[in-house]
């Protein structure tokens, strides 16, 4: 996918220039960034003063070549924040609408809608009205009805954003399904790098309508003036780990990441062997230059400083540790402990500081 837009805007100018060949692309910056605008270009929403859109070889626009391509006829599906369900419609009718127009104008394989539904466990809700629907459940239909339109591209903006931590944790278990098991190209708008962590291959980084970095998930952070502007709010350290075993009287589960570090999370009802997602926010971690004594934390992880990056009093601290993590500390902080690059140090993380996904 070519991506090449010029959007003019109140208070600065979208510019974004990027070639994108991921499943999922994740698109990641604060609120007011550009990061819907973005979206809505794509999609043919909003107008476009200069640039270059292609997908899977189809230019959707092109200010050289005077192509813009109507919203109807670019086969893209989207998902806003709040779903956009409509209300006088029973779920079946909402997922089914547009759907058979949509195959023969897009040209996509078949995609069944009992396979659709059995991914995202809606079976269940197909006689409801949509007024009857939980936050999470309306968002599975909308992205069922998104997927059974067989768009080339499916655009997510911000589909988690009006939901709690809890609903958020279990919603993102089925978009990660829906990246694996149908194959579509997604673009996903998020401020929340949990989100980017878990389900993305690639992110661009956006601010203020500037491109200020893109690449794998993982490595954006890697620049210190990149992760000095990241938000507490915004950063979580996200890891895929295998259990070793669990203690449910003891309340916590030992788990080990992929480099082989092991870790103590909250207890988990599963067996030896069978993967999760975990997640703990930089400020859950606290960081000693000496191993600590006589504390109740469950983890003492020693580790190595790469980077430092500070912004505004506040400094994201990368630690190799097997795993990179990310702290958050103050810069007084940093300072105190004369905190540089490739000084040793000890992570502390509390067992139930961890959250499963």
């Amino acid at each position: 996918m070519k991506l090449r837009c010029r959007v003019p805007l109140a208070n600065f100018e979208l510019d974004v220039d990027a070639d994108l060949g991921s499943r999922i692309t994740a698109i990641f910056g604060p609120s007011g960034s550009g990061k819907t605008t973005l979206l809505d270009a794509i999609a043919g929403l909003r107008t476009v003063t200069d640039g270059e859109i292609e997908i899977g070889g189809k230019i959707l626009f092109s200010s050289a070549r005077r192509i813009n391509l109507p919203a109807r006829q670019r086969g893209v599906g989207y998902v806003p924040q709040e779903g956009a369900l409509f209300p006088h419609l029973s779920v079946r009718k909402n997922i089914l609408f547009g759907s058979e127009r949509a195959g023969a104008v897009n040209g996509a394989g078949a995609i069944r809608m009992e396979h659709v539904l059995e991914i995202l466990e809606i079976p269940h809700l197909l006689a409801r009205a949509v007024t009857q629907l939980s936050g999470g459940e309306a968002q599975r239909v909308a992205l069922a009805r998104a997927i059974l339109s067989r768009p080339q591209l499916l655009l997510l903006d911000e589909p988690l954003a009006a939901l709690d931590i809890g609903l958020k944790e279990r919603i993102l278990p089925y978009l990660a399904r829906v990246r694996d098991e149908f194959g579509i190209p997604m673009i996903y708008v998020t401020h929340s790098l949990t989100e980017v962590l878990t389900l993305a291959d690639w992110v661009l980084m956006i601010r203020n309508g500037r491109l200020l970095a893109q690449g794998v998930p993982k490595d954006v952070l890697r620049s210190p003036d990149t992760i000095a502007q990241v938000t507490e709010e915004q950063v979580e350290n996200v890891f895929a780990v295998m259990i070793i075993d669990a203690d449910r009287i003891a309340g916590r589960t030992r788990v080990h990441v992929e480099s082989g570090q092991e870790l103590f999370i909250p207890y988990v009802a599963k067996s030896a062997g069978q993967p999760l997602q975990v997640r703990i926010s930089p400020g859950d971690i606290l960081l000693s230059t000496e191993r600590p004594k006589g504390i109740s934390a469950g983890n003492i992880i020693p580790g190595i400083i790469r980077r430092i990056g500070r912004s505004e009093g506040q400094a994201m601290v990368a630690v190799d540790a097997g795993a990179e993590f990310y702290v958050r500390l103050t810069v007084s902080a940093v300072d105190r402990l004369k905190l540089i690059e490739d000084d040793p140090v000890f992570l502390i993380m509390k067992t139930h500081s961890f959250r499963i996904l």
